[in-house]
C-alpha cells in the first residue's frame, strides 16, 4: 500500500493521471504548484519511510500493545496471536474433552442442550464444527457486555443447568393451571349434560379439549369463539331453555378456563411467560459461549498469547481510567499526524482506545483526520458501528469520563467537511444514485434516516453512462437462479458486443471487433454470497467466458502451490507415496507434455513380499527421490529442510522453474510462509497445519488486465471501481434476522443476566424492542450494501431485482428488492419501458486520458523474484532475538542479534541506564551471557569514535528503519544519524570484515544521497565483539 501511495505521489509529480488532473479541478492552485508540493511529498516519504505508516486499526495498535505489557502485567514474551481460528478450535477441543467426565455432569448437560438447539433449528449435528462455528461469536465486540455479565465464578455450568431445571419446574406449574382449569370446565358441561351440538359450531368444547391436552400457547381462541365471548352467547340460538340454563350454570367454570389460559399466553404476563419458556430453553447457548470463552481465556494464558480482540480490550479498559500524559508516556511521539479512512467501519473499543491520542495530537497543533460514510457501513458482522461516525465528536458505547473529556476537547478542535465531489461515476449513474437512495431514505425508520443525510454527490465527469434495472419474479430459487444466469449472460454480451459460438459441442466468447465496446476485464459482477457467485462463475465456463473471482485465485486452487505443499510434505512423511503422487499430478497439470502414467511406470519398483503363511505377493513402490530428481534435478529439500521456512518454499519454486512462470503464486505462499515464521509456532509442522486450516484459502494479488469477467461480493469490491457493474439482488428477507441476538436482561425478572435470543424468541415479548431494533440494523446493512454495488460502478450499471411473486406494492415490504422497486417506481416512472425495464442515460463512453488505463482500478501485480537472494531480504521483527536462548556461549548469530536489537533501543546514550537493568531478566539470559553483550553494548556506545553516534538528538536519527533503497527494495540500516558533517550511515556485524558488508552499506547511503542529494553521506561498519570501526568508501 506504501507502494501504491508513492506511486501515486510521482505521478502526481509529474503532471500524470486522473489524480492530478482532479487536484487541478479542486485545489485550485497552479498545476506547476502541485507537481512541486508532490515531488517535496515524494522526497520526504522517501527520507522517512519508516515514519510513514498506512497500515489496518489492528496492525497499529498491535505496534504500539507492548507499551502497555507492563501495565496489563503480562509476561514479557507473550506472543500476539493472529490465528483467531486456531486457539478457537483448542477451546472447543478442550471443551469437548471434559464431557462425560466425572464431575463434569453440568457441563455435560450443556453441550446435550446445544445439540438439541441444533436438531431444532435443522442445523448440522456435527458437533465440534457447530461448536467452533458458533465460538467464533467470542471475540465479537457486541457480545462482551453480556459474557461480562456471566462470570465464571458466579455462573459455573452447574448453575446454567439449575437455572434450567428451576425455571423448567416453574413453568411446568404455571402451564399446569389453564389444563386444569380447563378439564374442569370439560367436567362440568358433562355433567351438566351438555354436549357438543349445544355449542355453536361446538367451538368451545373443542378449544376446551385443545386446552386440556397441553396445547398451550398454540391453542389459540379462533375468531368467531372470541366473538361468541364477546357476545357472552357460546350456545345455539336455537337451544330450549333447559339447555340455556344449564349453558348458563357452566359458563363461570369455562370463563375461569378462559382467564386462566389467557393470562398465561396473551397481553403482557402473556408475553414475559413466553420470553421465560424460551429462556430455559436457550440457556444451553449462552452457557456453551461462556464455556468456550473461559477456555479460550485459559490457552491464551497457558501459551502466553494474546489475540488482537483481547488486546483491545484489555488496553480499552486501561486507557478508559488513565489520564492522556500516562497513556502518552508509553506511546511516545512517534507518530504526529493520524489519517483513519474508512471510518464507518471502526468499532467502539478501536475508537475509544484511539480518541486520546487524537485528542493529544491536536493539543500539539499537528493533525488528525477521519474519513467516513454511513452509507457504506457494511462490516457490522466485524464490530463496525456506523453510529460511531454519527455521533463524533462524541463517543458511543460506555466511555469514562477520561474519554469523554478528551471527546470534548475534538469538539473544540473539529472542521467538518463534506465531499460531495464523485470523481468516479458517469453524471447518469450519480443522479441514480442520489434520487434513488434519497428516495429509500424516506421510508426507513426514523433512527436510521439521518445516514443517508449527507449531502448529493456531484459528478466531476462530462460524459454521462447507462443504467439499466429489470425484474424477475419466479416462484422457484433454482429457476431465479437460471434466469438470473441468463440476464447476466445477455448483459455481457450487450456490453462487449460479443457472440457465444459452439464448435464441436464447445462454446467459446468471441469478441467484437469495435473500439467502443467493453473488454471482459472491464465487467465486474458483485453478488451478496459467495455460493452464488461460485454458481455463476461456472456457469459462465460452460459459454465460454472465464470468469475471474477470488476463489479461483485461491492457492489452493492452482497446480503450483499445491505442488510445492506436497514436496513439503514428503520431507515429514518420506515413505507417503500419496504426497509424490499429487505432486506429480500438479507438475503435469502444469506440463501438459509430461506422461504421468510413464514416469510412474519408470519409478516405481516392483517388490517381491513374503506373507506369514509362505504366501508371495508383488507390490509396486514409488521411488520417490529418483521420480523427483528427474523433475526437478536442482531441488534438494533434505539439504534446505534446515533453512528458515520462507527460504525453503522459495528455493522450492524456483528449482521447479514456478518462480518465473507463476510469480503470483510463488509471492503468495512466500507471503504466508513469512506469516507463519513470524508467528509463535514456527516451522514446517505449522506451515502445514496452517495450509490445512485457511492457508490453501489466501487469495494472490493479481492485475485486472487479463480477459475474463470478475465475480466478487461487494465487501470485496468497496473502494474498487469497474466500467461496468452488474449487480443482481437477490431475495433477501429484512423482516427478520438470523442467527442468535445477545440480549441484557433484568437478573430480578428473569433470573438471568443475559441470553442469546433468536427472533422467534423475542416477538411479542416485554424484549420485542430488542428485535425490531436488531432488524431495523439488518435492514440498514442491506441497504448499505445496495448503495456500495451500485457505486462502484463508472459508465454502465446493470441491476436485477429478483421476486418469488409479483410486488403488489400494498403490504409491508418484506426483502430489498421490494424497498429498491417501489422506490424506482416512484422516482423514475417515466424510465420504465413496457417491458417493465428502467433505462436512464446514454451509451457513451468516458474519454481516455493518455496513459491511463483500466486497470488502475485494481493493484497491479509486482514481479517477484525468489531463490537465494531472498534470504537477504527477509528482515526478522523486533524482538525476535530476545526469545530464551541456551546456556554457554553464545554463537555469531545470537550474540550479534542481542547486541543488535539492545543497541536499536537506545536512541540516546543515557537511556542506557535504564535499558541495562532488563537485560536477561527480560530477555532471558544467563549471568554470562549478560554480562557478555552489556560488555558490547557499552564497548559500543562509549568508544571513542563511535559514541558521537549515539549523542544526537532524536529528531535526527533513526534506527532499524525500512528504507527504500534505490532499486526499488526495501532495506533496514541498523542506524542513520545526521551529525554536523552529514548523515552517517551505520551498520553492526557480528564475524569477521567481508565485501558484502561494504555493498550492503554502499547501498544504503545511496538511498540517503537519493533523498537529500546537498548533503554528505558516510558509510560506516562496526564489528561488536572486537570493537572495529571501519569507514566504507563509496562513490557518493
Amino acid at each position: 500500500m506504501k507502494d501504491r501511495v508513492l506511486s501515486d505521489v510521482r505521478e502526481v509529480a509529474q503532471g500524470k493521471g486522473s489524480m492530478f488532473e482532479e487536484m487541478v479541478a479542486v485545489l485550485q492552485l497552479d498545476p506547476d504548484e502541485i507537481q512541486r508540493r508532490a515531488e517535496k511529498l515524494g522526497q520526504s516519504i522517501l527520507h522517512r519511510y519508516e515514519d510513514f505508516g498506512v497500515m489496518t486499526i489492528d496492525s497499529f495498535v498491535n505496534r504500539l500493545v507492548r507499551s502497555f505489557s507492563r501495565d496489563l502485567e503480562w509476561d514479557d514474551a507473550f506472543q500476539i496471536e493472529l490465528d483467531e481460528g486456531r486457539l478457537i478450535e483448542e477451546a472447543v477441543d478442550r471443551v469437548l474433552s471434559k464431557v462425560g467426565s466425572s464431575g463434569e455432569k453440568a457441563l455435560t448437560f450443556l453441550m446435550e442442550g446445544f445439540v438439541r438447539q441444533q436438531v431444532e433449528e435443522e442445523r448440522n449435528t456435527q458437533l465440534r464444527s457447530q461448536l467452533i462455528k458458533f465460538g467464533k461469536q467470542v471475540t465479537r465486540e457486541h457480545m462482551q457486555p453480556i459474557l461480562e455479565a456471566l462470570d465464571p465464578k458466579s455462573w459455573p455450568p452447574e448453575r446454567f443447568e439449575a437455572y434450567r431445571k428451576e425455571m423448567r419446574a416453574h413453568m411446568r406449574t404455571e402451564s399446569a393451571i389453564p389444563v386444569e382449569k380447563a378439564k374442569e370446565a370439560l367436567r362440568c358441561i358433562q355433567n351438566a349434560g351438555l354436549t357438543d351440538q349445544d355449542f355453536s359450531y361446538g367451538d368451545l368444547p373443542k378449544w376446551l379439549r385443545k386446552v386440556a391436552k397441553g396445547g398451550g400457547e398454540k391453542a389459540k381462541i379462533g375468531t368467531r369463539l372470541l366473538d361468541q365471548f364477546e357476545q357472552d352467547d357460546c350456545g345455539k340460538s336455537s337451544a330450549d331453555g333447559a339447555t340455556q340454563d344449564a349453558m348458563s350454570s357452566v359458563m363461570p367454570v369455562i370463563l375461569v378456563a378462559r382467564d386462566a389460559w389467557e393470562l398465561l399466553y396473551t397481553g403482557e404476563f402473556g408475553g414475559h411467560f413466553k420470553l421465560l419458556g424460551h429462556l430455559q430453553e436457550r440457556v444451553s447457548l449462552i452457557g456453551t459461549l461462556a464455556l468456550i470463552r473461559d477456555e479460550l481465556d485459559a490457552v491464551q494464558s497457558e501459551g502466553n498469547v494474546r489475540l488482537l480482540s483481547t488486546l483491545n480490550r484489555e488496553i480499552a479498559d486501561l486507557v478508559r481510567n488513565n489520564p492522556a500524559p500516562y497513556i502518552f508516556e508509553r506511546l511516545g511521539n512517534r507518530y504526529q499526524h493520524i489519517f483513519i479512512d474508512e471510518f464507518q467501519d471502526t468499532s467502539i473499543t478501536q475508537w475509544h482506545n484511539l480518541v486520546q491520542l487524537f485528542e493529544h495530537i491536536l493539543s500539539t497543533r499537528n493533525m488528525g483526520m477521519v474519513v467516513g460514510d454511513g452509507k457504506q457501513a457494511i462490516y457490522r458482522w466485524r464490530n463496525g458501528n456506523y453510529e460511531q461516525l454519527q455521533a463524533l465528536p462524541d463517543l458511543i458505547g460506555n466511555p469514562s469520563p477520561i474519554l469523554i473529556e478528551a471527546a470534548q476537547s475534538l469538539d473544540r478542535s473539529k472542521s467538518e467537511l463534506d465531499l460531495e465531489s464523485n470523481w468516479r461515476s458517469g453524471v447518469t449513474i450519480v443522479d441514480w444514485n442520489n434520487r434513488l437512495f434519497r428516495r429509500i431514505q424516506g421510508v426507513l425508520p426514523d433512527a436510521l434516516q439521518s445516514v443517508y443525510d449527507a449531502p448529493d454527490q456531484k459528478a466531476e465527469h462530462s460524459f454521462f453512462g447507462e443504467v439499466n434495472a429489470s425484474i424477475l419474479v419466479d416462484k422457484k430459487s433454482d429457476d431465479r437462479e437460471l434466469g438470473r444466469h441468463a440476464w447476466i449472460l445477455q448483459r455481457i454480451l450487450s456490453h462487449t458486443g460479443g457472440c457465444i459460438e459452439e464448435r464441436d459441442g464447445v462454446k467459446h466468447f468471441i469478441p467484437s471487433q469495435e473500439s467502443k465496446m467493453f473488454d471482459l476485464s472491464d465487467i465486474a459482477v458483485l453478488m451478496r454470497r459467495n455460493r452464488d457467485g461460485a454458481a455463476l462463475a461456472q456457469f459462465l465456463l460452460n459459454h465460454g467466458i472465464t470468469p475471474f473471482t477470488s476463489e479461483s485465485l485461491h492457492l489452493g486452487r492452482h497446480p503450483a502451490p499445491r505442488g510445492v505443499v506436497a514436496l513439503l510434505r514428503t520431507i515429514l512423511e518420506p515413505n507417503d507415496p500419496r504426497h509424490v503422487i499429487v505432486f506429480l499430478q500438479c507438475y503435469a497439470a502444469l506440463q501438459p507434455e509430461v506422461s504421468e502414467a510413464a514416469l510412474l511406470w519408470k519409478h516405481t519398483k516392483v517388490k517381491e513380499i513374503l506373507t506369514k503363511n509362505g504366501g508371495k505377493f508383488e507390490r509396486g513402490e514409488i521411488q520417490a527421490e529418483d521420480l523427483i530428481h528427474e523433475l526437478a534435478p536442482t531441488l534438494d529439500l533434505q539439504k534446505r529442510s534446515a533453512e528458515p521456512l520462507v527460504a525453503l518454499v522459495g528455493h522450492s519454486f524456483d528449482a521447479l522453474g514456478w518462480s518465473q512462470s507463476y510469480p503470483s503464486y510463488a509471492e503468495g505462499m512466500l507471503e504466508l510462509a513469512h506469516e507463519v515464521s513470524s508467528q509463535r509456532r514456527t516451522g514446517l509442522h505449522a506451515f502445514l497445519e496452517i495450509w490445512d486450516r485457511r492457508g490453501h484459502q489466501r487469495s494472490i494479488r493479481v492485475s485486472g488486465s487479463q480477459q475474463a469477467v470478475q465475480i466478487m461480493t461487494p465487501h470485496k469490491a468497496k473502494g474498487l471501481a469497474f466500467p461496468v457493474v452488474i449487480a443482481p439482488l437477490v431475495q433477501d428477507k429484512i423482516s427478520a434476522f438470523r442467527d442468535e441476538l445477545p440480549v441484557p436482561l433484568d437478573l430480578e425478572k428473569y433470573g438471568l443476566p443475559a441470553a442469546l435470543l433468536r427472533d422467534s424468541d423475542l416477538k411479542n415479548t416485554p424484549l420485542n424492542h430488542h428485535r425490531q431494533q436488531e432488524i431495523d440494523r439488518t435492514l440498514l446493512d442491506a441497504l448499505n450494501v445496495a448503495y456500495v454495488t451500485m457505486t462502484r460502478a463508472i459508465e454502465r450499471l446493470d441491476v436485477l431485482l429478483e421476486f418469488e411473486k409479483e410486488d403488489d406494492g400494498i403490504e409491508e415490504p418484506k426483502s430489498l428488492p421490494q424497498i429498491l422497486k417501489r422506490a424506482m417506481e416512484l422516482e423514475f416512472p417515466s424510465d420504465k419501458n413496457n417491458e417493465g425495464v428502467f433505462q436512464l442515460g446514454r451509451r457513451d463512453r468516458k474519454e481516455q486520458k493518455v496513459g491511463e488505463e483500466s486497470s488502475e482500478i485494481i493493484p497491479r501485480e509486482v514481479a517477484l523474484q525468489t531463490g537465494e537472494p531472498l534470504r537477504q531480504l527477509v528482515v526478522h521483527s523486533k524482538g525476535a532475538w530476545a526469545e530464551a536462548m541456551p546456556g554457554g556461549e553464545l554463537s555469531h548469530q545470537t550474540f550479534g542479534n542481542a547486541v543488535h536489537g539492545l543497541l536499536a533501543l537506545v536512541t540516546h546514550v543515557d537511556e542506557w541506564s535504564h535499558i541495562q537493568p532488563r537485560v536477561g531478566t527480560a530477555f532471558g539470559m544467563d549471568q554470562h551471557q549478560r554480562e557478555e553483550v552489556i560488555s558490547a553494548v557499552e564497548g559500543v556506545l562509549h568508544h571513542g569514535q563511535m559514541k558521537r553516534f549515539f549523542e544526537t538528538r532524536a529528531d535526527q536519527l533513526f534506527a532499524e528503519r525500512d528504507l527504500r533503497k534505490t532499486d526499488g527494495k526495501v532495506g533496514r540500516p541498523d542506524r542513520v544519524v545526521r551529525l554536523d558533517d552529514g548523515w552517517h550511515v551505520i551498520d553492526y556485524k557480528t564475524g569477521r570484515s567481508d565485501p558484502k558488508h561494504h555493498e550492503q552499506v554502499t547501498e544504503y547511503a545511496a538511498a540517503i544521497q537519493e533523498m537529500d542529494t546537498k548533503t554528505p553521506v558516510f558509510g560506516w561498519l562496526i564489528y561488536t565483539r572486537k570493537l572495529i570501526l571501519e569507514e566504507v568508501l563509496w562513490n557518493g
